[in-house]
């Protein structure tokens, strides 16, 4: 009965697994969008930011993919009540927050997109870190197995 009890995940789980699904779902858009339609993006942009745009190596998106693949994988296992959430998540964390660092703070994009060029990224790199301390929490809580 006790093991029973402890693999018994409350309702909020399954909503905080749906909406982590989700944002990186929108994630893995916005990634298809900066492959395929960065033109079309950078519609609104200014010079200034067109051109630091352009000027980001094709690494940065192996590590944007990366990011985002992880973090679908990761929201998936949480549906699937897998520990592998918890090393996909750190992957994804780790995958955003070198993508972040790079092409905000060395590469210029806090330059080029002005103080408000920083909230998605820090939007990104909370929810990333909030979405590893969920699976440690899961994992603890014998949620996963």
């Amino acid at each position: 009965m006790n093991d029973e009890a402890k693999s018994t995940v409350p309702s909020w789980y399954w909503v905080v697994a749906a909406i982590a699904l989700i944002w990186n779902l929108l994630g893995c858009a916005a990634f298809a969008m900066e492959l395929f339609a960065q033109e079309a993006a950078m519609e609104s942009m200014t010079d200034v930011q067109r051109e630091w745009a352009r000027s980001l190596p094709g690494w940065i998106y192996l590590i944007y993919g990366a990011a985002v693949g992880t973090g679908v994988a990761g929201s998936i296992t949480l549906f699937l009540r897998r520990t592998w959430a918890v090393s996909l998540f750190g992957i994804s964390l780790a995958a955003v927050l070198v993508q972040m660092i790079y092409s905000m703070l060395i590469a210029g994009g806090l330059q080029a997109m002005g103080p408000s060029g920083a909230v998605m990224p820090t939007v990104v790199i909370a929810l990333a870190a909030a979405l590893l301390w969920f699976s440690f929490l899961a994992r603890r809580k014998s949620w996963l197995r």
